[in-house]
């Protein structure tokens, strides 16, 4: 008798070891932004690890606008929360920015139900994962009830981000005290955390987002069949949302390397966002609308970053910006402003890159042309970049996902 049980034991244990670990991520929405990309590649290379069962798990179903969906690896498991038309109309039209007064009250009436249901969803799940993951941060107040294991990751500046909406960072401070670990994408950031939130340094950890180098590099050498690409340019990728972004500074700088530099590149900028229209006017105003192309959103920007003269980053704060890591992986050579937080680190302090004040559109033309013009510069920042970039994929931060997960 006892042997039976010492061996039903031992068998107990081997299976257990041999049970999968399921993990979820949880996101409110899945779209075009660098959030959304970031997630592809954990998902991606997690996915090829026999020891997790990986699902993915999003609130709201958004249609065609979910771009990425199909970079998802068939073997992960993906799960709507809200999928009827009647409940993710409204969030996709807003997106598109086609919601009137109508249909926005139409949505405030069923944001109740969306709530209940995500509430629902996501206790079922808990009754079978082993870890939770709140990619986005916005499933703090459906998981504080649930007492699986739990881990939100941050993608921006603690102290931009309660500058900007202090109610909400408010909302949040309190309840990433019942995360089990946060992870924040740079030292800066967290170093904001420990000094904004000491009762949260215990939790705060950096992981930086990696990205597969091999696949940058062959979607890269993809083809396009836009001629613009053949033309000598600078680019700039950036969602074209002023609050956040400064655009504004860039398309500055560019005019003056025009018009006091004769500087004849042009500068195509892909994205897309509320500020688009008065960036175009812009341009107007500074006489530079016939040099500057807004490419819109493109899935695969790879081939157009390894053929671009320089790759430039305005923003007025940030995270850890995902195009000047991939500039990182493609070897180019970058001009970024300094600001809250990630491009300082990305450049390890400007030894990979460019950095200049935020919103210094004269010290932003005067970098630009010195890294254009400068190949003693060049060859330095080259070296950097090449000795930085492993930084940033996922052989070098290996370890840290093992522990954590």
């Amino acid at each position: 008798m006892l042997i039976n049980k010492i061996g039903l034991s031992l068998f107990g244990l081997f299976m257990d070891e041999k049970r999968k670990k399921n993990i979820v991520f949880l996101m409110s929405r899945f779209l075009d932004g660098g959030i959304d990309t970031v997630l592809v590649e954990y998902l991606r290379y997690l996915a090829k690890d026999e020891r997790y069962q990986i699902t993915l798990a999003i609130a709201t179903y958004m249609d065609k606008l979910e771009v990425f969906r199909n970079r998802i690896p068939k073997n992960v498991k993906v799960i709507y929360f809200n999928r009827m038309k009647l409940l993710t109309r409204v969030p996709q039209k807003r997106i598109t920015k086609q919601a009137g007064k109508i249909t926005k009250l139409y949505g405030e009436m069923m944001n109740p139900i969306l709530r209940r249901k995500t509430q629902h969803n996501i206790h079922k799940l808990a009754k079978t994962a082993d870890l939770f993951i709140d990619f986005d941060c916005c499933a703090y107040s459906f998981l504080k009830s649930v007492h699986t294991k739990k881990i939100a990751f941050f993608h921006f500046s603690f102290a931009q981000s309660m500058a900007q909406n202090p109610k909400r960072m408010k909302r949040i401070r309190k309840q990433l005290e019942k995360y089990d670990s946060v992870i924040t994408i740079s030292k800066a950031m967290k170093d904001e955390g420990c000094k904004m939130f000491p009762e949260l340094k215990d939790k705060l950890f950096v992981i930086y987002n990696a990205k597969d180098q091999d696949c940058i590099r062959r979607y890269a050498d993809e083809k396009v069949a836009d001629e613009r690409i053949k033309e000598p340019y600078f680019l700039s990728i950036e969602r074209l949302e002023e609050s956040q972004k400064d655009i504004t500074t860039l398309l500055k700088a560019y005019a003056l390397l025009r018009k006091e530099k004769g500087v004849k590149e042009k500068l195509y900028i892909i994205g897309k966002g509320n500020s688009e229209e008065q960036l175009r006017q812009l341009t107007v105003d500074l006489d530079i609308d016939k040099d500057v192309e807004f490419l819109g959103f493109i899935s695969n920007p790879y081939p157009w970053i390894k053929n671009s003269k320089l790759l430039l980053h305005s923003a007025k704060f940030e995270g850890l910006p995902t195009v000047l890591v991939e500039g990182l992986l493609l070897g180019k050579l970058m001009v970024s402003s300094d600001c809250p937080t990630g491009p300082k680190e990305i450049f390890n302090y400007g030894k990979a890159g460019v950095l200049v004040p935020v919103g210094d559109a004269r010290a932003f033309a005067d970098a630009t042309y010195q890294l254009l013009t400068d190949s003693a510069l060049q060859q330095q920042i080259l070296q950097g970049v090449t000795e930085r970039a492993f930084d940033f994929t996922f052989p070098a931060i290996d370890k840290k996902i093992s522990e954590l997960l």
